[in-house]
């Protein structure tokens, strides 16, 4: 019996066995129809939270996203999924492909695991929604369930079916039962690459960047989408197990233990930080909760379950708010954080929260470190490869709908479907707004809902419009009226000419249209604009006979007796009783024509003479430069007044005005028709020879313009004045063919005349130029003498004349030039003063001076010229004080002298300064006097010290009598005056003889010693002249004791006898 007992026993246990197989598929079918009804949960909640425009696409998504899920994942996801692994970590069986040679068991663990992928495509749809096109999407959905998600699922769950070298993931000890990572985050990192290459949805955030929320139509069809997820989860976690076992209870548990949880943190986040329950914080918390505890739920105690629930919850809402806020990722639905951000979450939450018995390392610390890396691995996976797929594809086709296509809503845009009456309230939402075209009619599709309230609007619409074009035609027609009105009005009060035409006939005018054209009114009705204008009126009223009101016109009516009168036009096209026509203004521009003429003349003459002034000169000379290229010659001569300043300071301004208007009266009495005078400034003049060719013309020219100035000037003030003329000039195109180049050539011509004695006329030649260049070269050696060291002083003495002891001795400046050698002072202090160097050389010569004069006894004392140049520098007395503090020289050991010209330039400042000079204890000379204007009114108003006598009053003592007598003269009116008297040049024995008995008090000269470096100078004079003069003196001295006896005045032509 025992024996017949076994084949019952086996018989039982293989029942048993096929029982319990076909309850365990009946439990995977079960729960993959409930994981189906979450694809009707995401639908609605998805369609739910977008906005009604937009709810058709989104269905449409879902179930396109699903269909095509399943059809890639049958065809070669679920090989690369639970097929074995070649040489790659993916699944390459061939029995899978297509699904062949799959068993019952097999068919239903395709289709349970189908409902997952479908699952990880619908993620996608919701995070995208409202902009990406459905035909991109539907390729998304493809790559992702054909590449992206079976072959993650290979690395985690590839060892379902049997074990398998590619489920390295899986071999290393991952946990992720139900999908937290491996469905749902792959789906979320997709989500988020889609959404970084569409962008955010047009309003999504305001012009400050911040978020603007975007309420969904249908919050109750979100909600019931949530609960049939709830409900769908029961199978997406107790199916997992795939068998009917004890497992699955406290899986389901764990499952709406921590959806419960995550709902209510949901609730209690969203009525903390908005004040009101919004449905998408429930619904975020809720779903978050149970992506979070897909991961763990076989694992995780009731305790754990709530933990990760409410865990899950708080990851999705501030995921999804960062993500909002920070990054400015517009996620239509909030799948990132819900799906992506939950489950990485939930996936590594497990390894702290589920005890350590159940984990497949056995210790926290490993398992959590796998489980890091697995979420790690999932986000560079489906990430990386989402963001690759759809940035390619969108450079390829666009990935994102059109402006116009979002505005109207992808219900139409992409399915020409309507859903309610948001068609409606957009476009009356448009026209209370003032933005609606009232052409515009919302078509009518029979049968629809909105059917009757859309022929409703488009009736308004057609109301609207018909009184909008009644208000037109009205206002229109009292416009009319109204201009008309305004045209007669205005005619008959303004002061322009008025005249309407219509196809330039004229059709009527105003009284100063007649005045204007000298004709009747009646008479110009119907006859052609044409006809009272001249030929450049005929061509602009042809060419553009309506021009813009703005534009102005100019040209000339022609009166009735023949005569033109210039005027300006402006017109502009007007409804007139009933008639399209034109109305002009023509405004009478003789007397701004006037105006114009006397302001042009006044902008290119000068007023004093009424000459052309530098502007038309230049511009006329200009003209005649480029005629004289083409073969016509020109001249242009620069004339300037000699010595006119001094006419200023001597005889006052309004003398120097006469002389300036004279000179042009001259001037312009010597032009020819061709010729043309200018004043270019003060006592420059110029002018153009417009018709010569030769140079003998402009000699010509020249020549009797010098001899018509040697006639004096009559002031107007009972005196007359001499003053000539200086003339340089240059022809075109011989001298020159450029216009500056002419000018510079006539004006080194005019440089030569004044070199030459001045009053007189010199015309360029060439070479001439090249002294202006020698000057410019000896101006930058004498710069760079300066930095070198150059310059030297050399001390010439000055002797007392009555004992023949020297007194002082006069600074002398000498340049040893390294190539020229040594320079001349008449040849460098011109170009020094003229370039302006002269102020850095003078004050270079003081300071050396007053180096010298520290080493000199206190009875001899050193003297420096003062150049006019330098004395008139704004800190020539601030410098002087400066060098004297640096020296400590002691002021009286120090003399200045100074030239006439200086006292001519500035009487007053010249009196501040040398009085300035003199309380510093300075000595004062006038140097070469008696060669000036004023020479002698000098000596009583400004505080000399010394008189010098010029060296050519000297070297002409003996031979002209008038020297003696001007000798003579200067000294007594220095020992009048108790000044020392100088004389200069003094070369002869016979000449310091006579100055000695006429009672100068020094001499200078080569007589008694030549300028010399410091270490040649001579410390005494010659014993010949000292024994002549002392001789003269104590002969002097006898004359002077026979004369205070007898009065005789014989004794100083004795004396000079030596007798």
């Amino acid at each position: 019996m025992f024996g017949l007992a076994l084949p019952v026993h086996a018989a039982d246990a293989v029942s048993v066995q096929a029982a319990k197989a076909s309850a365990d598929l009946a439990w995977l079918m079960a729960a993959a129809g409930m994981v189906m009804m979450m694809q009707v949960g995401f639908l609605l909640l998805e369609a739910g939270m977008v906005r009604s425009k937009n709810s058709i696409n989104v269905a449409q998504k879902n179930l396109l996203d699903f269909v095509f899920g399943v059809v890639g994942f049958a065809v070669v996801g679920f090989m690369l999924a639970f097929g074995r692994s070649g040489f790659l970590p993916v699944g390459l069986d061939p029995d899978y492909f297509l699904l062949q040679g799959l068993d019952s068991w097999l068919a239903g663990f395709f289709v349970f695991q189908v409902m997952f992928c479908g699952t990880a495509a619908t993620i996608v749809s919701g995070a995208v929604a409202e902009r990406m096109t459905l035909s991109a999407y539907v390729l998304g959905s493809i790559i992702l369930s054909t590449l992206i998600y079976p072959i993650f699922v290979h690395w985690v769950w590839g060892a379902a079916i049997g074990p398998n070298s590619g489920a390295f993931l899986a071999n290393l000890g991952f946990v992720d039962f139900a999908g937290s990572t491996v469905v749902h985050a792959t789906g979320g990192w997709v989500a988020l690459a889609a959404c970084l290459v569409i962008g955010a949805r047009r309003g999504r955030f305001d012009a400050e960047g911040r978020p603007v929320r975007l309420a969904g139509n249908n919050p109750v069809l979100a909600t019931t989408g949530g609960l049939i997820l709830f409900f769908g989860w029961i199978g997406f976690n107790g199916g997992s197990t795939l068998a009917a076992n004890a497992d699955v209870a406290p899986i389901i548990l764990n499952t709406v233990l921590a959806g419960g949880m995550g709902t209510c943190v949901g609730y209690v986040i969203g009525a903390r930080q908005d004040g009101v329950v919004l449905p998408e914080k429930a619904l975020c918390g809720m779903l978050g909760a149970l992506v979070a505890v897909t991961a763990g739920c076989h694992l995780l105690e009731p305790g754990g379950a709530l933990i990760t629930g409410a865990l899950g919850a708080i990851v999705a809402i501030v995921g999804n708010q960062y993500l909002e806020e920070k990054l400015k990722v517009d996620d239509a639905v909030g799948a990132v954080g819900v799906h992506a951000f939950a489950g990485v979450a939930g996936t590594v939450a497990l390894a702290l929260l589920a005890p350590v018995d159940r984990l497949p390392l056995g210790g926290r610390f490993d398992q959590l470190y796998i489980q890091i890396f697995g979420s790690a691995l999932n986000f560079y996976w489906a990430f990386g490869l989402g963001y690759a797929f759809f940035w390619t594809l969108d450079k390829l086709v666009p990935v994102r709908v059109t402006a116009e296509a979002e505005d109207i809503g992808l219900n139409v845009a992409e399915h020409g479907t309507r859903l309610g009456v948001g068609h409606v309230e957009d476009a009356l939402s448009k026209l209370v707004s003032g933005k609606a075209d009232l052409g515009d009619r919302l078509p009518v599709d029979p049968g629809d809902e909105a059917e009757k309230l859309t022929r409703l609007f488009n009736h308004l619409m057609d109301n609207i419009q018909q009184q909008e074009r009644n208000r037109s035609v009205l206002e229109s027609q009292v416009r009319d009226q109204e201009e008309a009105d305004r045209v007669s009005a205005l005619a008959n009060a303004t002061f322009e000419a008025i005249v309407m035409h219509e196809g330039g006939v004229i059709i009527d005018g105003n009284e100063q249209f007649e005045v204007l054209t000298g004709r009747k009114i009646a008479d110009l009705i119907g006859t052609s604009i044409l006809d009272v204008v001249d030929q450049t009126g005929r061509r602009m009223l042809i060419e553009d006979p309506n021009p813009a009101p703005d534009v102005s016109r100019e040209f000339q009516i022609v009166r009735a007796d023949g005569s033109s009168i210039p005027i300006e036009a402006r017109g502009r096209n007007i409804e007139y009783r009933g008639r399209h026509i034109r109305i002009s203004c023509l405004v009478d521009l003789r007397e701004r024509k006037a105006v114009e003429s006397r302001m042009r003349h006044l902008a290119q003459h000068d007023p004093l003479t009424g000459l052309a002034n530098r502007a038309l000169f230049t511009e006329t000379l200009a003209a005649h430069v480029k005629q004289a290229n083409d073969g016509w010659g020109c001249g242009v001569l620069l004339v300037d007044l000699d010595h006119f300043k001094d006419v200023n300071d001597l005889y006052g301004h309004p003398a120097g005005d006469e002389v300036i208007r004279e000179t042009a009266r001259r001037l312009s009495a010597a032009l020819g028709p061709a010729d043309m005078a200018a004043r270019l400034g003060g006592d420059e003049f110029a002018i153009i020879l417009g018709n010569c060719h030769f140079e003998a013309q402009c000699e010509d020219f020249g020549r009797r313009l010098v001899e018509a100035f040697r006639q004096p000037f009559d002031t107007g003030q009972g005196e007359r004045i001499k003053c000539g003329v200086s003339i340089g000039g240059a022809l075109c195109p011989e001298h020159a063919g450029e216009l500056d180049e002419l000018i510079g050539r006539a004006d080194i011509a005019l440089y030569h005349a004044k070199k030459s004695g001045r009053n007189t006329f010199r015309s360029y030649r060439r070479g001439m130029d090249e002294l202006i260049e020698k000057r410019r070269a000896l101006e930058a050696d004498i710069e760079r003498g300066l930095e070198r060291g150059e310059f030297e002083l050399y001390l010439q003495p000055r002797v007392s004349a009555s004992d023949a002891l020297i007194v002082g001795y006069e600074a002398l400046v000498r340049w040893k030039h390294p190539e020229r050698g040594m320079v001349q002072p008449g040849d460098f202090i011109p170009v020094a003063e003229v370039s302006g160097k002269i102020i850095e050389l003078g004050e270079w010569v003081l300071i050396e001076a007053c180096r010298l004069a520290t080493d000199f006894p206190e009875h001899l004392h050193i003297s420096v010229n003062v150049s006019p140049v330098q004395f008139r520098h704004p800190q020539f007395l601030e410098r002087i004080e400066a060098i004297l503090d640096a020296s400590g020289v002691s002021p009286h050991q120090l003399e200045l002298e100074i030239t006439e010209s200086v006292l001519i330039d500035d009487d007053q400042r010249a009196r501040l300064i040398l009085g300035h000079l003199k309380t510093l204890g300075l000595r004062i000379a006038l140097d070469d006097f008696g060669t000036g204007y004023s020479s002698l009114s000098y000596l009583s108003r400004y505080p000399f010290d010394v008189i010098k006598i010029d060296r050519s009053f000297v070297s002409a003592l003996g031979t002209e009598e008038t020297a003696d007598a001007i000798v003579r003269t200067i000294i007594d009116l220095g020992s009048g005056l108790g000044m020392r008297v100088v004389a200069e040049g003094v070369e002869t024995v016979d000449q310091a003889r006579y100055l000695s008995v006429a009672g100068c008090d020094e001499l200078q000269g080569y007589l008694l010693g030549r300028p010399q470096p410091l270490d040649s100078v001579a410390s005494e004079v010659s014993a010949e002249v000292v024994s002549e003069l002392t001789s003269v003196a104590r002969l002097a001295a006898h004359r002077h004791k026979r004369l205070s006896r007898t009065g005789s005045e014989t004794g100083l032509a004795l004396a000079a006898n030596g007798n």
